[in-house]
């Protein structure tokens, strides 16, 4: 039976509005099912019916993961995008360190992130701080995760939070008899040859912001270099600068999101990063990252930044001399000439 081309082009025409219309009826009823589970998330309450985001995630329209995967021989950094918030994912040698955890929002986020990499526990938890945006879903991620560690910073009374999020991680951690303990000097933590994990304690014990007593830490693996600084602020940063740690690091995951009180040019002079990472929202009301901090970061010879909220999950994969980046979008912003 032959066809003409009329008919052919009819069929195809035809065949292609199909597509068209069931495609849309999809995208009509995933949007219509996650309103609904929204509705229930917010005043329905029924029980057994997934999270908007684990659905969204389920039907391939949530955040995506990580893209690169370290080979054994290999290590990695993931900054996950948690929005206004920091947590970073450091695997090494059969090692997996986690350094904070992001709003409460995210957690369901962060825990597909680590489920998808292949994490099943975690050896190191660095809450870098008790802000909320650095520890608001850590309780759930410490409830799903068999956790060895966790590593805080101690604080004095008067700045101990009172916040649901903090008592909800402290339970967890208490109910689920996790080692938990303030870290109160320097320290290294040996992760195979050529690659350790440091820690640098708060300096001093009279700051009055909670963000100037965040730990730092810095990871390195072989000739690739990494430093977390969580919000510190020019005042720790130059106290973390006197005391003679090594802070010297490729890779800077900036402190306090690029806010102007951080990332001073002495501290940055020190580092010599090059590369620069901000974890940031799009849109945020404190328009992080500020210019004076991306103008200090070019003076002091910094070419290339990332950001979540350009490029969405960053992962850094070293060989030990190599590295090489895998984001989720977007490109990085070269510096040159700004």
């Amino acid at each position: 039976m032959k066809f003409t081309k009329r008919e052919i082009s009819r069929f195809v025409t035809n065949s292609k509005l199909m597509i068209e219309i069931v495609r849309d009826c999809f995208i009509l009823l995933v949007l219509l099912a996650a309103l609904f589970l929204a509705l229930n998330n917010w005043y329905f309450h029924i029980g057994g019916l997934p999270s908007p985001e684990e659905f969204t995630t389920a039907c391939g329209a949530g955040p995506s993961m990580a893209l690169a995967k370290p080979k054994d021989v290999e290590a990695s950094v993931s900054f996950i995008d948690v929005g206004q918030g920091d947590c970073e994912l450091i695997r090494a040698n059969g090692v997996n360190i986690l350094i904070d955890s992001g709003e409460e929002e995210y957690k369901d986020d962060v825990i597909g992130f680590l489920e998808y990499s292949g994490v099943e526990s975690l050896d190191y938890v660095i809450v870098s701080h008790p802000h909320s945006d650095h520890c608001g879903g850590m309780y759930k991620i410490l409830r799903e995760f068999k956790a060895r560690e966790v590593i805080m910073p101690e604080l004095p009374s008067d700045l101990t939070p009172n916040s649901l999020a903090y008592k909800r991680m402290m339970t967890v951690i208490k109910s689920r008899n996790i080692s938990a303990r303030y870290i109160k000097d320097d320290e290294r933590i040996e992760l195979g040859e050529g690659c350790y994990f440091e820690l640098f304690a708060p300096r001093f014990y009279d700051y009055d912001d909670v963000n100037d007593f965040s730990i730092t830490a810095k990871f390195v693996h072989g000739e690739n270099s990494f430093l977390f600084t969580g919000d510190l602020q020019e005042f720790s940063e130059l106290d973390l600068l006197e005391s003679g740690a090594d802070i010297d690091a490729d890779v800077l995951k900036v402190g306090h999101h690029g806010s102007a009180g951080a990332s001073c040019k002495e501290f940055l002079n020190a580092v010599t990063p090059k590369i620069a990472v901000f974890e940031v929202s799009e849109f945020n009301y404190y328009r992080h990252p500020r210019t004076e901090v991306i103008e200090r970061l070019i003076d002091a010879g910094c070419r290339t930044t990332y950001s979540t909220a350009n490029n969405s999950c960053i992962t850094m994969v070293s060989s030990g001399s190599d590295l090489r980046v895998d984001v989720d979008k977007a490109q990085a912003l070269v510096l040159d000439g700004i």
